[in-house]
C-alpha cells in the first residue's frame, strides 16, 4: 500500500522519500513574470498573484509607474504647466508643481502674449549710508551693515 503524502497546504510539495516518508519542505515556486505583481504563495489556495507591486520613490516630481518586464519606473517626469506664461513651471521634489515666480530681485511683469520680464531689477536703497544694499534672489533686499576698520 502506497503512503499518501498531503499536509493540506498548497505552498508545499506533497513527496515521499523511500528512506524517510513525507516531505514537505521544498516550497511551490509562485512566478508569473509580472514584476508588478507580488508572488506570494496562501496555503489554502496556492500562488496569488493580486498583490500589487507599491511603486513610490517619494519623489513628487517622477510618476510612480510599474513596467511588468523591469518593474517600478520613476524616470517620466511630472509635467508641471498650468498654461500661464507669466509663472515659472517647475517641480518640487517635496512638493509637487510649483508655478510662482522665485527672484526676488527683478519685479516679475508679465506680458500676457510673451510671458515673464525679469529685466526690471528691484531697487534696494535704504538711504542708509552704513549699510551696504545689497539684493538677494530668494530673500530680495538685504540692508548688510558695513563694518568699518
Amino acid at each position: 500500500t502506497a503512503t499518501v503524502c498531503d499536509d493540506s497546504d498548497a505552498c508545499t510539495q506533497n513527496k515521499c522519500n523511500p528512506a524517510t516518508g513525507c516531505d514537505y519542505t521544498t516550497a511551490t515556486v509562485c512566478d508569473d513574470s509580472d514584476a508588478c505583481t507580488q508572488n506570494k504563495c496562501n496555503s489554502a489556495t496556492g500562488c496569488d498573484y493580486t498583490t500589487a507591486t507599491v511603486c513610490d520613490d517619494s519623489d513628487a516630481c517622477t510618476q510612480n509607474k510599474c513596467n511588468p518586464a523591469t518593474g517600478c519606473d520613476y524616470t517620466t517626469a511630472t509635467v508641471c504647466d498650468d498654461s500661464d506664461a507669466c509663472t515659472q513651471n517647475k517641480c518640487n521634489s517635496a512638493t509637487g508643481c510649483d508655478y510662482t515666480t522665485s527672484d526676488a530681485c527683478t519685479q516679475n511683469k508679465c506680458n500676457p502674449a510673451t510671458g515673464c520680464d525679469y529685466t526690471t531689477a528691484t531697487v534696494c536703497d535704504d538711504s542708509d549710508a552704513c549699510t551696504q544694499n545689497k539684493c538677494n534672489p530668494a530673500t530680495g533686499c538685504d540692508y548688510t551693515f558695513c563694518h568699518w576698520m
